[in-house]
């Protein structure tokens, strides 16, 4: 069996050098709105709700009191040390996943990786590893690639920190979090994912996704990665869905 052969990452500049060309050859429209010319126009971009304090200090949900943690995570035990998302899963941000996940627009990945950057620098989380949350083979086939994938590469090199898409893997398929409680999606998710101790052991691991709700999936890959021997699991989502935009019946895990 051959030495392992670590490739060095190409310079992010370089990255977005291609996907400026492709934009060249093939002009985008604006994933939020349709604008011609632009991945996500100023005005989408401006009209984004961002998540910002008050927020839990371990899941980053929105509080409207003076406490620091939520209802959640002060009645059950977490694995993922913190978990951040960028703006509320809504408007012109809910229509670029969609175009992402479901129209294979994945220039738009870049774009999106851009914001988790600036949740990079405002958190000020250091993290030793950047790997995506893994999807299972059926979804996998189907779409033809991960979505969370694309938004976790170019961040990693934007960020410059080691990325592995083999870190974690998902050992089983997982039903729909659609119309799941709380504790339910927790237990749908639980074991469903396994880390590489030999990519993650002793590491702090930020875990990237698209959009999430209650969280239950990355508290699955904080698991999974602490097994493994990870000191320290963050979570970072381009989106999240609250309560009051279909709580835990919407989409994201």
């Amino acid at each position: 069996m051959g030495a392992l052969v670590h490739h060095k990452p190409i310079p992010y500049t370089l990255y977005q050098w291609v996907w400026n060309a492709v934009d060249w050859i093939y002009p985008p429209v604006c994933g939020g709105c349709g604008t011609p010319g632009v991945r996500l126009c100023s005005e989408c971009q401006r009209s984004l709700q961002r998540i910002k304090s008050p927020i839990c200090t371990r899941c980053g949900l929105p509080l409207n009191n003076e406490d620091t943690v939520c209802n959640d995570c002060r009645d059950f035990s977490f694995a993922v040390d913190g978990i951040r998302a960028y703006a509320q899963y809504a408007g012109p941000i809910r229509n670029a996943i969609h175009q992402l996940k479901y129209r294979r627009d994945i220039a738009l990945a870049e774009t999106l990786a851009s914001f988790l950057v600036d949740l990079y620098c405002e958190t000020g989380w250091q993290v030793d590893l950047v790997t995506p949350v893994p999807l299972g083979v059926v979804r996998r086939k189907e779409r033809g690639y991960n979505q969370a994938a694309m938004i976790a590469y170019p961040f990693s090199l934007a960020v410059q920190v080691s990325y592995s898409s083999r870190a974690l893997r998902r050992v089983r398929e997982t039903a729909s979090q659609v119309d799941l409680g709380f504790a339910q999606r927790l237990e749908n998710v639980k074991e469903a994912f396994r880390a590489d101790p030999q990519k993650v052991a002793g590491k702090k691991v930020l875990v990237i996704d698209d959009v999430t709700t209650t969280g239950a999936t990355l508290n699955a890959c904080a698991e999974a990665l602490k097994n493994a021997g990870a000191t320290t699991v963050y979570g970072f989502v381009v989106a999240r869905t609250l309560l009051s935009q279909g709580g835990k019946n919407d989409r994201a895990s």
